[in-house]
């Protein structure tokens, strides 16, 4: 994985700041560190959220 590949959420669904975060969402890596992601997740109105997660958490989409 690298910034800029999109990927899907692995993780059950959860909530994060009073907003939904869906298993299946579709979300794009920002930044990767040594075993964690910060990804750009967008609600279901648009806005963008940066999450930090697990690598182990995301498939990468072919």
């Amino acid at each position: 994985m690298k910034p800029g590949d999109k990927a899907k959420l692995t993780k059950q669904t959860f909530l994060h700041q009073g907003i939904f975060i869906f298993t299946g969402s579709t979300v794009e890596i920002k930044e990767i560190q040594s075993d964690k992601a910060i990804v750009v997740y967008n609600d279901k109105e648009g806005f963008p959220h940066d999450l930090e997660m697990n690598l182990t958490d995301l498939s990468l989409l072919s």
